[in-house]
């Protein structure tokens, strides 16, 4: 808020702007708990839009679907949450 006027926010996935993001766990926070483990994984602020495709994304992978239509980004975030689970040795489940 600036001069008490709302300010739009930048999403950091795309240069688009929207009223509220979403601090969003990359490699989802689910997995660490279920690991019995300290949640490590970065963050990154993103718009509710951008914030559920990547968990879609993220389930599509963990099911073996095809992804492909998906947003790019959103993939690519996706994928990065797998890189980090598999790093940490976490199990991917379904976030949604």
């Amino acid at each position: 808020m600036v001069n008490d006027v709302l300010q739009p926010q930048r999403c950091t996935l795309y240069a688009h702007t929207a009223m509220m993001l979403d601090s969003h766990h990359v490699c989802p926070e689910s997995w660490w708990r279920a690991a019995g483990v300290p949640v490590a994984s970065p963050l990154t602020e993103l718009c509710p839009t951008c914030h559920y495709d990547t968990h879609v994304a993220i389930d599509g992978l963990v099911r073996g679907l095809d992804i492909s239509l998906v947003r790019l980004r959103c993939q690519g975030l996706a994928r990065q949450a797998m890189v980090i689970a598999a790093a940490n040795g976490l199990t991917p489940a379904v976030t949604l």
